[in-house]
């Protein structure tokens, strides 16, 4: 993995922080568009997942975690009445865990460690939006 990856995935965390900062100001809107955001990311890290599951040759439970991640995510939009924030931090943690316990022994250990620093700051950024 190359810095440029490392610089390109904190650079996606800046929308995480600004809206979170920017729905714990109250300002309008800034909770429906950091769901939103964390619904796209989600169901990206779905599509890493499935290329991992075809490149790697992964157990078939592997795609159905991958495409079931794309669509619990386009359940947080489908439902606004729904406070989806602290299920979606606690999704992209349990993704991440999912990947460290399935994916450590065939990637790239600095992949992993990345995907937990993101995931971490993604959930708490839905965390912190939701008080």
């Amino acid at each position: 993995m190359t810095s440029w990856h490392r610089y390109l995935g904190y650079a996606g965390l800046i929308p995480f922080i600004v809206l979170s900062l920017a729905s714990l100001a109250d300002i309008q809107h800034a909770h429906f568009v950091l769901l939103s955001y964390a619904a796209l990311i989600f169901s990206f890290l779905g599509g890493i997942l499935w290329g991992c599951s075809l490149q790697l040759r992964l157990a078939p439970h592997v795609s159905l975690v991958s495409i079931s991640c794309m669509l619990w995510a386009w359940l947080w939009l489908l439902m606004p009445g729904y406070d989806w924030l602290i299920p979606a931090a606690l999704s992209f943690v349990l993704l991440w865990l999912y990947e460290w316990f399935l994916l450590k022994q065939r990637v790239n250990r600095d992949f992993l460690k990345l995907r937990g620093q993101l995931s971490l700051v993604a959930a708490f950024s839905l965390l912190l939006s939701s008080l």
